[in-house]
């Protein structure tokens, strides 16, 4: 397996869950039975809930990225160059992003706000 593609699976496996998925309640989710959790950690909307959303012109989004970096060395270290390169996202399907970085010390935070409408 090519080193770049290592990189990307690793990178995907360490995601996991937002970092907002289990702070308090949120007033759009209901209290659902665990087998409703979808596997990003949060719970699925109810549809009386949806239904108040739909087909609506507002936009409800949050976004909120908090790092911080602190004492950090990086001592005798080499930086180097990272490719995505052909076949990098073969069999991948849905909404893919990379995050590439070359150096040391850094605090990289990604955070995706995705908003779909259906017409």
């Amino acid at each position: 397996m090519k080193r770049q593609n290592l990189f990307l699976i690793v990178l995907i496996l360490m995601s996991g869950a937002p970092a907002w998925a289990d702070q308090g309640a949120d007033p759009f989710v209901s209290d659902v039975s665990e087998q409703a959790v979808s596997m990003f950690g949060s719970a699925a909307i109810a549809d009386e809930q949806l239904d108040q959303l739909r087909g609506r012109l507002t936009v409800f989004n949050s976004n909120e990225v908090d790092g911080q970096l602190y004492n950090n060395e990086a001592v005798s270290n080499v930086t180097g160059s990272n490719f995505v390169t052909d076949g990098s996202f073969a069999g991948m399907s849905g909404f893919s992003t990379v995050i590439q970085n070359s150096g040391n010390n850094v605090l990289i935070q990604n955070a995706t706000v995705l908003n779909l409408q259906f017409q």
